[in-house]
């Protein structure tokens, strides 16, 4: 009944394209769509039975509505590694925000409800909910349950703030929940762990330590629990897991022992975050970071070969990797990882890594090798959904001749993907790829395909997006002077396709001029657009540039 009434006060609004999906799907989509819809229901209790007393506290029902979403979804997906998939879904998004100096607290104060807009993004989505996931770990798992219990009866159908549900919890475990709470949920950034290796008096490494720095030099420590794992190579190259340990940090520095082990036949790598949960900069030792570069695809657990990459891509925007050694990392995840989950974040930062990081020779040299790659796996995956996300990140990556050649006899129906048929939205973002490309007969091509589309919408939408797809730098420079008439905005969606032409990677260095007239318009845009339009309007505008 609660349930019933909750749905009649809030109305919901579903963009189309994320609930009716396509034939060909891929497994991210279907569970993005479930996870949405399990979201969107786990609003009717929180943020609607308890609602928050004021904004700054938006993220509670935020976090907990991607936190219970979770928990609905899982069993309908009995085949997926949710360990994995939390991480993916949560660490990235929230890394790439939290590594920068533009990072915020997960509650910020809200002067006036106008500005609620700006509160919103990757660290109240991705980034609360691996802090509650914490808590979660911290309290127990049945006293957490107890203290949301309690939480839901005390405030139905009123308002709380969090630290009423931290005073809640507090009273549950012997814990300092407020002190917690100061350094996770009121201050941004996140912690480097470093590792270093401790050398006994015959010079091998008998332990190390686990250490804590702050990057914004404000002494602070993020007390979180790390899941430590030992390994080595045995003479036969097998890797063997050779121990485990859990750790509480927090202070800012835990020795732990390395494991003793008969055989010498490797140094012992450790690595600190085997869990899933953990957060922040990880830096491995030395030796470590060359294991996991040479043998990430070879951890038995899944979760661990996510760790690994998501260790190592910060290792490489931190300096202390090379972009063409996670390139040659990716190569391997591409042709032997079995999680399909894992191939598709592999693939969006090895696309990212191949246009953001080379320069032009770079890409000459890795383009055959990426291209060839991913082909390869399309064509030997008997999974369609697989299939259809290798295809979708060829096309992203493809450059040479040989590839836009594929492409064009794909659109114009002379070739066909193995195992794929490709939907009208499909041949759609063909169609833009090969213009972008300046492929031969582009024109052509968008003129023809503009008359085979047939749901009105759809093609409004295409032809909305033609001026930032032309060859012609005028006519680009005519469509962005056009989005300064919010007129010429109304339909927000298809204004972040836009810029991502202008500013796609091949046109990046004609489409400098753009970026600072959109950095102008970006109050203007705060006050006239949807609330998640003014963070859309400038990733979309950063998206190619390096």
């Amino acid at each position: 009944l609660v349930g019933s009434e909750m749905c009649i006060r809030d109305r919901i609004t579903y963009r189309a394209s994320s609930l009716l999906l396509e034939d060909n799907a891929t497994e991210a989509q279907m569970l993005s769509r479930a996870s949405l819809i399990a979201h969107e229901t786990a609003h009717m209790w929180f943020g609607d039975l308890v609602t928050m007393a004021w904004f700054d506290d938006v993220w509670t029902k935020e976090v907990f509505a991607n936190f219970m979403a979770a928990k609905i979804v899982h069993p309908s997906f009995p085949d997926v590694d949710h360990d994995l998939r939390f991480l993916l879904a949560h660490h990235p998004r929230a890394y790439s925000v939290d590594r920068s100096r533009g990072a915020n607290a997960i509650r910020q104060p809200l002067e006036n409800l106008d500005q609620a807009g700006t509160l919103y993004g990757a660290i109240i989505y991705q980034k609360a909910p691996i802090v509650m996931k914490q808590l979660e770990l911290l309290l127990g798992e049945e006293p957490f349950r107890l203290g949301m219990r309690e939480y839901l009866s005390r405030y139905r159908y009123s308002n709380a703030t969090w630290p009423d549900l931290i005073a809640i919890l507090d009273a549950l475990h012997p814990s300092d929940l407020r002190a917690w709470s100061e350094v996770w949920v009121d201050q941004p950034g996140r912690p480097t762990v470093i590792v270093e290796r401790r050398a006994a008096e015959d010079g091998t490494a008998a332990s190390v330590a686990v250490r804590q720095s702050d990057s914004g030099a404000l002494g602070r420590v993020w007390p979180q629990r790390l899941d430590l794992g030992f390994f080595l190579t045995t003479a036969d190259g097998t890797i063997e897991q050779v121990g485990a340990t859990r750790i509480n940090l927090q202070g800012s520095e835990f020795d732990v022992a390395l494991p003793s082990v008969n055989s010498m036949a490797s140094p012992i790598y450790v690595i600190p975050n085997t869990g899933g949960v953990e957060y922040g900069l990880f830096e491995p030792d030395p030796l470590t970071l060359e294991f996991l570069t040479a043998n990430a695809t070879r951890l038995e657990r899944p979760l661990l070969r996510g760790t690994a990459w998501l260790t190592l891509w910060d290792g490489m925007l931190e300096g202390r990797l090379d972009p063409e050694a996670l390139l040659t990392v990716g190569l391997d995840v591409i042709s032997t990882e079995p999680e399909e989950q894992l191939v598709s974040r592999v693939l969006a930062d090895v696309s990212e890594a191949f246009w953001r990081f080379l320069d032009t020779d770079g890409q000459g040299l890795w383009a055959p090798r990426l291209e060839r790659a991913i082909w390869s796996s399309l064509e030997s995956s008997e999974v369609q959904t697989r299939r259809s996300m290798l295809f979708a990140a060829y096309a992203m990556m493809a450059s040479t001749p040989d590839a836009l050649g594929r492409l064009g006899r794909i659109w114009s129906a002379e070739e066909e993907v193995p195992g794929l048929i490709l939907s009208q939205e499909d041949r759609i973002h063909l169609a833009a790829t090969l213009a972008l490309h300046e492929a031969a007969g582009w024109q052509e091509i968008l003129a023809t395909q503009a008359s085979q589309i047939d749901n009105p919408d759809r093609l409004a939408e295409f032809r909305y997006l033609l001026d930032s797809l032309d060859a012609n730098l005028e006519v680009r420079e005519a469509f962005f002077e056009s989005l300064r008439d919010p007129a010429n905005r109304s339909r927000e969606p298809w204004v972040l396709d836009a810029l991502r032409n202008l500013h796609h990677p091949l046109r990046a260095r004609t489409a400098v001029q753009f970026v600072l007239p959109a950095l102008e318009m970006l109050e203007e845009i705060q006050r006239t657009g949807d609330i998640f339009f003014p963070t859309g309007w400038m990733a979309s505008t950063l998206s190619g540039h390096n």
